[in-house]
């Protein structure tokens, strides 16, 4: 339940034990590692800088109050942790090695899951961490009878799965989790909803993702960022009036020191333009200016020439001026703001498709049957269009969201 599809690592029998590999490996892999010690990788683009890391390098973290970048460096030094922990157990499957490092499986997934919920840009994704989850899942069934077994799950568990779902760009299933997990867990925090809506934005489901997003705020009305995010929407659907209410609602409830704070008073700066009386309008420019130098002073470099800017540096400025400021301006890099680039991209379709494929495991990645490299994959049985490595992959998977796909396939074949 906790092994994304899509996310191609492989765990395969080598010489008496597992090697584990990702699908641009580039170590020596006839001969392994030469210390013998186990060598990780993180998935790409998973472990980056971001803006606090930035914060810290310049020696800047005690001259902001920002308290996100207090929770990320708490999710960060907990995420580190579980990591740490995670290293030190064997990165292999067999029941012996499990019962052994029980515990730590349990103390590190659980460490890991806590800092994801945090703050999901201090966990990073790696092969490591891929395999804890399929030791914790293993750990989590040991005891339970194995007519019990499908659909079973601890909120943890469960929360894993949404964040290798999500690091693999399954929305659909990360939804699905999401879903059980918001249900069973009403405790959960507002971020949750925030993170679902991401995927519902990232499926170009605009609606579903205004509603999670409402959602969040519904739970937690003084958590900002769904209010940059929706009017960044209200600007792309003409809704001038939602749009100004939400920016102003993140200036009152979102940092001075973020590049979300000045993206909003761009945003006001326009979209109170008005030729007649300009003072206002004219006040968030100002406004926005300063703050940009305050982020500069901070970070090192001002936010980027996303679209809102380019709008108020139209309306406010002379047209040479403009023109040439938009010109020389670098295009956005700022990672705190994921989900309004997104939109601004129009990058709101489907995510690329991992279709089942004959020779590759649909679970895991594997290109051979667990134990028995020499056999073609094992396929469903019961729609015949999709394969696996070993019934354990077949067992995660079909809980994950193959059984009702391949009840639908299953009735297309008899019908056709």
């Amino acid at each position: 339940m906790v092994n994304a599809a899509d996310t191609q690592v492989a765990t395969t029998s080598t010489a008496g034990h597992q090697h584990v590999h990702g699908p641009d490996c580039q170590h020596d892999h006839e001969h392994g590692n030469e210390s013998g010690e186990y060598q990780d990788r993180f998935l790409d683009g998973s472990n980056r800088i971001i803006a606090y890391d930035l914060l810290q390098a310049r020696n800047k973290l005690q001259d902001t109050t920002d308290p996100d970048a207090k929770r990320y460096f708490e999710a960060k030094e907990l995420f580190r942790k579980g990591y740490d922990l995670a290293m030190t157990v064997p990165a292999v499957l067999e029941a012996d090695t499990l019962d052994k490092h029980e515990e730590d499986i349990k103390d590190a997934a659980e460490s890991m899951v806590a800092a994801w919920v945090m703050d999901d840009k201090a966990a990073p994704m790696s092969e490591r961490v891929l395999i804890l989850g399929q030791q914790y899942e293993k750990v989590l069934l040991k005891n339970i009878p194995e007519d019990q077994q499908e659909g079973f799950f601890v909120k943890d568990s469960l929360l894993f799965s949404a964040w290798i779902l999500l690091v693999g760009k399954q929305y659909e299933h990360c939804i699905t989790t999401l879903t059980l997990g918001l249900e069973t867990y009403p405790e959960l925090p507002a971020r949750m909803y925030f993170v679902r809506a991401t995927c519902h934005l990232s499926n170009g489901d605009l609606k579903a993702g205004m509603d999670d997003l409402n959602a969040c705020l519904e739970k937690d009305p003084s958590y900002p960022f769904p209010y940059s995010v929706l009017g960044s929407i209200y600007i792309s659907t003409k809704n001038k009036d939602d749009a100004i209410k939400n920016f102003k609602l993140y200036l009152e409830h979102g940092h001075p020191d973020t590049a979300d704070y000045t993206n909003s008073l761009y945003a006001l700066a326009f979209l109170t333009y008005d030729k007649n009386d300009n003072s206002q309008a004219a006040d968030y420019y100002e406004k926005a200016k300063q703050n940009e130098e305050r982020f500069k002073e901070l970070y090192g470099s001002v936010p980027g020439m996303n679209d809102i800017k380019r709008q108020a540096v139209l309306a406010h400025e002379p047209a040479d001026v403009a023109k040439k400021m938009i010109a020389s301006s670098m295009p956005p890099v700022q990672p705190n703001a994921k989900i309004e680039r997104l939109i601004e991209a129009g990058i709101l379709g489907r995510p690329k498709s991992y279709p089942p494929n004959p020779k590759q495991c649909s679970e895991c990645g594997a290109k051979h049957r667990q134990g028995e490299p020499e056999k073609s994959l094992l396929s469903c049985g019961a729609c015949r269009s999709i394969w696996y490595c070993s019934r354990d992959c077949q067992k995660l998977n079909y809980r994950k969201g193959h059984k009702a796909v391949c009840a639908s396939m299953a009735q297309k074949e008899v019908t056709a």
